[in-house]
């Protein structure tokens, strides 16, 4: 027997209705075969003998948590970031940069042989020619196509190493960009990924990419004019020697010249073809604030024993090399203040508009702890003007939906999946309260307070016996 195939009571608590209801106090939640069988009044559901009762009086109960964009790192090590997901919460992940051991996770985690959340596995990246990434990443998987040929073959391949979707990167040329989207259509496999700086993002938004990812991208269309912005970032040509950073600075110019044009017109007008086209934004503002805010990144923060030895280094070159570009004058960083701003409120505007938002963190961005990071977005999205219940929405639901899975999953409901975060306050009235966690159900196996602290412990171990690179 598995610890799914035990019946499980969750007694005397208050359920979050994420759907906008009203939450609902001393409830009794019912699991069986890791599936909720029954939420109602505590007084009159009937909890059958032998059933595994947890009397959670006081606490708050709602749908685990799902990250929309992440980059799990490990290898073979499971225990590391898988355990750090489940630890905070977090029962679902969206890979966006689909790699082998990604996969084995998933086939591991789906036979019961190791604790890890839910998949969904991006194929290789698929970018343009020089692919922003390969400088760097040698041995990552990357696809660079230039003709239409070669993005429809990238489809294929993606589909046949079983990826859930492609994941679109920055520099695809016209041509390809669109043959991809029409081959994906043929093949029936989602794309999802970075607007094309070579395409005006208008002409992107409803082409058939079902989400778009960071707030870099969008300046240029919401500006008074948008031609000449999109014109601008279409010349972005990143030099030889270290293409990715080349690129983001050209991209940060272009960015600042067009939130200093920006024209309410063209965002609304952006933003409802965004709904007409039911097209998903994933704004990742955690990993923007990481970005625009670099001076802020801590390398002493006491969670950096979750991560390999060696990665406060690492995040310091990026720190001074990319971020800062080599350093940042005061004029900079105030400008840097400031378009971090712009981004929070683009995205409450997105938000009050109808645009789909969901929660992602682009974690491992230097700063950013897998797990951890997704309730620092959850505050910035509350920060930037959404509602709490808005912001747990995006973490919760909205991910359901745009994945096809709202019957199954998203809500505290009979029939859904058993993955359940259970909190010691209501998010509702403060959504830093997600990070009060005293139990993690996933896929039916509860993991209280003692196994959580397990589990980080286990996590710290895995990454402190992570070789340093070039070991």
């Amino acid at each position: 027997m598995t610890f799914a195939d035990v019946p499980m009571a969750l007694t005397h608590v208050t359920v979050i209705d994420v759907t906008g209801g009203p939450s609902l106090p001393d409830q009794t939640v019912l699991l069986a075969g890791g599936t909720i069988v029954a939420v109602g009044p505590a007084s009159q559901v009937v909890i059958p003998p032998g059933t595994e009762i947890h009397d959670l009086t006081g606490r708050y109960v709602l749908p685990g948590l799902t990250d929309m964009h992440v980059h799990s790192e490990g290898g073979d090590d499971e225990r590391q970031f898988p355990a750090l997901y489940i630890a905070n919460g977090v029962t679902t992940v969206r890979e966006m940069w689909g790699q082998p051991h990604l996969h084995e996770w998933r086939r591991r985690t789906e036979a019961g042989k190791m604790l890890g959340p839910r998949s969904i596995i991006a194929s290789p990246i698929v970018d343009g020619s020089p692919a922003l990434w390969e400088e760097l990443f040698e041995d990552a998987p990357i696809i660079s196509v230039t003709t239409e040929q070669e993005a429809r073959r990238a489809v294929g391949e993606a589909k046949d190493g079983g990826a859930d979707f492609v994941k679109a990167y920055s520099r695809l040329g016209r041509e390809p960009y669109f043959a991809l989207l029409d081959e994906a259509a043929k093949q029936d496999i989602p794309v999802v990924g970075h607007r094309s700086d070579l395409i005006p993002l208008v002409e992107q938004v409803g082409a058939g990419q079902r989400s778009f990812e960071h707030v870099h991208g969008l300046w240029p269309a919401t500006a008074d004019d948008v031609e000449r912005m999109e014109a601008a970032m279409a010349r972005i040509s990143p030099e030889p020697g270290f293409h990715y950073a080349n690129w983001f600075k050209q991209v940060n110019e272009v960015e600042w010249e067009s939130v200093n044009r920006y024209s309410r017109a063209s965002a609304t007008a952006l933003f409802e073809r965004f709904v007409a086209e039911d097209v998903a934004y994933c704004p990742t503002l955690i990993m923007h604030a990481a970005v625009d805010l670099a001076e802020g990144i801590r390398l002493d923060d006491q969670r950096l024993a979750y991560m390999a030895p060696g990665t406060s280094d690492m995040w310091a070159f990026v720190r001074d090399q990319i971020f800062h570009g080599g350093g940042r004058s005061s004029d900079e960083v105030t400008k840097r203040r400031r378009l971090f701003d712009h981004r929070r409120a683009a995205v409450a505007a997105m938000d009050e508009a109808g645009v789909r938002v969901l929660a992602g963190t682009d974690a491992v961005t230097p700063g950013l702890f897998p797990g951890f990071a997704l309730h620092d977005e959850l505050e910035l999205l509350v920060g930037s003007g959404l509602s709490t219940m808005r912001a747990l929405r995006a973490a919760t639901l909205e991910p359901a939906r745009f994945l096809g899975r709202e019957r199954i999953s998203g809500t505290v409901e009979p029939g859904r999946l058993a993955d359940l975060l259970v909190l010691d306050a209501d998010p509702l009235a403060d959504i830093t309260n997600t990070r009060r966690i005293h139990a993690v159900v996933a896929a039916g196996r509860y993991i209280g307070p003692d196994e959580r602290c397990r589990l980080l412990e286990t996590a710290a171990a895995a990454a402190a016996a992570t070789p340093m690179e070039g070991a």
